[in-house]
């Protein structure tokens, strides 16, 4: 196994649109080392979305490898991918997609409980990550309970509860003002170097793409590496 914690090797991406094929992505390649930082951006409809997808192994490639440690998605069946998802990528999108009729504390505990983690040891640890993104006193309050930057905060919890190799996040602050957005980001940026976790984030605010370490456009199907 390589050093690669993601790995897109001559990736594309294409679509039949009644008797047109339209191509989303084309010819890409990206690399995302352990602890590493990277944004990508684009404007809306440039396919940034889509990369994250065949990232964390929620769609496939029209062509070319996509790695997760090593291990080629294409080759795996979907229950191993699952379990390799659940394992190894945590996952942040701009709504928080908390089920409404479970505690923080519940909503944390679910990828430790699809891993079959004992209970008591997924709910410590549930506990143990939102005290982290500064939810001590809120673990038994419902999404509904919660203020917008509370309840992403909660889904970052969740994504980093599994302590996973690299977090994937769509425009995790796009449905945030601008004060939330910044916190969270600070949040997800903290973690990362506690817990040395790759951060994968698409967004389309310049401005908080240039805290990361690498920044890329994606541009015509095609992903430009950008100053960071």
């Amino acid at each position: 196994m390589n050093n690669w914690v993601l790995e897109c090797n001559n990736v594309a991406k294409s679509y039949d649109d009644g008797l047109l094929q339209v191509t989303v992505l084309a010819h890409l390649d990206l690399r995302v080392a352990p602890g590493q930082s990277v944004g990508i951006i684009g404007a809306s409809g440039s396919g940034k979305s889509t990369l994250l997808h065949l990232l964390g192994g929620l769609d496939t490639p029209t062509q070319g490898t996509i790695r997760l440690m090593g291990q080629d998605l294409a080759g795996l069946s979907q229950t191993a991918l699952g379990q390799l998802r659940n394992q190894h990528l945590g996952f942040v999108y701009q709504f928080h997609h908390l089920l409404p009729e479970f505690s923080a504390l519940e909503n944390v505990m679910m990828p430790l409980l699809i891993a079959r983690r004992p209970k008591p040891e997924a709910e410590a640890a549930a506990a143990d990550m939102l005290a982290k993104v500064g939810l001590k006193q809120r673990i038994l309050h419902r999404p509904g309970e919660l203020s917008g930057g509370e309840r992403q905060r909660t889904a970052i919890a969740r994504a980093l509860v599994n302590r996973p190799a690299c977090l994937l996040a769509d425009e995790p602050t796009g449905n945030l003002d601008r004060q939330n957005a910044q916190n969270a980001l600070d949040l997800m940026l903290d973690l990362k170097n506690e817990l040395a976790t790759a951060l994968v984030v698409v967004t389309h605010d310049d401005e908080l793409a240039a805290r990361f370490e690498r920044v890329f456009t994606v541009h015509d199907g095609s992903l430009l590496a950008t100053a960071a």
